[in-house]
């Protein structure tokens, strides 16, 4: 992949990343949910991942897909994350 089309694919994914920091935040929130906690529970899951780096991968929406859904386990939302993401992702596109 030449320099251009890796910065293009960096753009075009940058919405959704977006997307779903927000809306990990949002559950967190919701949900009364601390990155201490998020931590804890994927430690009893045997996912070793500090509070601070936790904070970080979100932060910058750098979540790998494994991360990710262990996350929307822990937060009790496998059944309406993906759809909930889509609308933000939607939302961000018409506000632009």
């Amino acid at each position: 992949m030449d320099p251009q089309e890796s910065i293009n694919n960096r753009i075009a994914l940058e919405p959704y990343k977006l997307a779903v920091k927000r809306y990990i935040r949002a559950m967190m929130m919701l949900k009364g949910v601390k990155y201490e906690d998020l931590s804890d529970a994927l430690a009893s899951r045997g996912i070793v991942i500090k509070a601070g780096n936790l904070r970080s991968k979100i932060n910058k929406g750098m979540i790998a897909t494994d991360l990710f859904i262990a996350l929307i386990e822990i937060l009790d939302v496998q059944q309406t994350a993906m759809v909930d993401i889509l609308k933000l992702l939607d939302q961000s596109s018409e506000n632009s």
